[in-house]
């Protein structure tokens, strides 16, 4: 059977309006081939779509392979696909419409917002610095349990925000990326507003930008046979999607949105055009300018893409001698790539249900697209060497797959005690349960909230490593004593209750 497809859709009327003929040298046959060869030398059909916005105008939109392999759906116009971390520009762009109108929660501070918090030394910090990465704020704990876990509440949620909440070691101003503060933030807006942060988004972006097929909330769709199921390169059956998929409690501020290309080729639209779409203003011009001036510095680099700083939810720097704006984002299934040029006109949508050749995929599309679109010469052959290069180091990876799981299988199962005293629930007041059974194999199966595992040794007494995170290894330490006390997941220590 032959699972690699094309469906490339492209909308070639809107060129001859939007670019000159002697202009364009965007050719969408070698894109297709770009794509489909390199899916084709990885061994595995999972689905990218792609969309190019030049100035106010879609002028191509692309689908390629599935997005359920198993039952041979292709992708398409409709298929939606988890955006991860490319949530952060609208949840930014939402406060700013928030803060436009009630303008009394930019002045709020941390203390504030949670007058029960325990963090000292951060009661100057405020939701600017939380949506721009400068609180120097610290919670994996409430990181895991939006993101991962989904064992949480709204009372948890505050809890964990006042509890855990510890001070990072940059200064108050310097840029750190993490979703802790966009996480802080929405715990506290849902409870201002009395309205959700999902709510939010619907009516306050998704509605007026007619984004009519994204959600922040995975049951909000009235079917679901269009969303992309996840897929991993890493996984050991590749043609099998992975077990975790985002449902509603693991979508989060940071990181909450179902997509599709066209109405995230809308949003850049909007973005290229000072708030307009259709000749309609959708968002007032100032916000939009403003959501795109740079707020910190930062000096850092992801793959081809310099970050010179952080506007309000977009990374700033140069790609290709211009200035961009851009935010991607990355789970287990997933990477999303979300970026525009704004005085070149140009923006790119590029969604994927993979995780880990996907984002080297993206960054050849991304070279091709805005090279051909900026007139660049030889970039047909750049690129091509390019993909030669990354179809080389494919080659080898089965081979790398095969030894590390070698060499994961090889460490030895070290127990202080016999099995079942460590069967039994583990209890967080804050985090919930994380259960461990004994399964068929004489080793443990874990389970926490959404998240489950099996486990292998680790050699280490009483540490066994798991997979909670689909192709990703953790350890899960115990600690005895005479029996077994708690457990330590992630530096979270989970007491043993049953």
């Amino acid at each position: 059977m032959n699972y690699f497809i094309t469906l490339a859709l492209v909308v070639i009327a809107s060129f001859s309006s939007a670019l000159k003929a002697e202009d364009n040298k965007f050719d969408p046959v070698f894109l297709s081939t770009l794509v489909n060869n390199i899916k084709e030398t990885a061994g595995l059909p999972s689905g990218t779509a792609v969309a190019v916005v030049y100035k106010d105008k879609l002028i191509y939109r692309g689908d390629f392979g599935y997005q359920d392999i198993e039952n041979q759906v292709a992708v398409s116009g409709n298929t939606q696909f988890y955006i991860a971390s490319t949530t952060k520009p609208f949840t930014a762009l939402n406060y700013l419409l928030d803060a436009k109108k009630e303008s009394d929660i930019a002045s709020l501070t941390l203390s504030q917002m949670f007058p029960n918090i325990q963090i000292t030394g951060r009661n100057s910090v405020t939701a600017k610095h939380l949506l721009t990465h400068t609180a120097s704020i610290n919670n994996l704990p409430l990181v895991l349990g939006t993101a991962y876990s989904g064992q949480h509440s709204p009372k948890t949620l505050t809890g964990l925000v006042n509890e855990l909440s510890v001070n990072s070691k940059e200064p108050v101003g310097e840029f750190k990326y993490t979703n802790v503060g966009y996480n802080i933030y929405s715990v506290f807006s849902d409870k201002f507003f009395d309205q959700s942060w999902q709510e939010k988004l619907e009516h306050q972006i998704f509605q007026p930008a007619g984004m009519l097929n994204t959600n922040a909330k995975r049951s909000a769709f009235k079917t679901q046979e269009f969303i992309a199921k996840p897929y991993s390169l890493k996984n050991l059956n590749r043609q099998a999607s992975l077990y975790l998929e985002k449902q509603d409690e693991t979508m989060h501020a940071a990181g909450g949105m179902f997509a599709t290309s066209s109405d995230l080729a809308k949003f850049l639209t909007i973005q290229l055009n000072q708030g307009m779409l259709d000749d309609k203003q959708v968002f007032p011009s100032d916000i939009i300018e403003q959501s795109q001036q740079r707020q910190v510095v930062t000096d850092k680099k992801y793959l081809d893409f310099q970050r010179d700083g952080y506007a309000w939810g977009w990374y700033t720097g140069n790609y290709k001698n211009h200035r961009m704006l851009h935010h991607f984002g990355g789970f287990a299934g997933a990477h999303a790539h979300l970026s525009f040029m704004p005085e070149q006109g140009i923006g790119l949508v590029v969604l994927n249900n993979e995780d880990f050749l996907s984002s080297r995929l993206t960054s050849l599309i991304a070279d091709y697209v805005y090279g051909a679109l900026l007139g660049e010469a030889n970039v047909k052959e750049q690129v091509t060497e390019r993909a030669k290069q990354l179809k080389a180091k494919l080659a080898g990876l089965d081979q790398m797959l095969t030894k590390e799981r070698d060499k994961i299988s090889s460490r030895k199962w070290n127990l202080s005690l016999a099995l079942d005293a460590y069967v039994g629930e583990y209890k967080h007041p804050l985090l919930g349960t994380v259960l461990v059974n004994k399964n068929d194999n004489e080793r443990f199966d874990i389970q926490w909230g959404v998240m489950h595992s099996g486990s292998t040794g680790m050699n280490d007494k009483d540490k066994i490593r798991v997979e909670l995170e689909p192709t990703s290894g953790s350890v899960i330490q115990f600690n005895v004593s005479d029996k077994v006390d708690s457990l330590i997941y992630a530096g979270i220590a989970f007491t043993k209750t049953k």
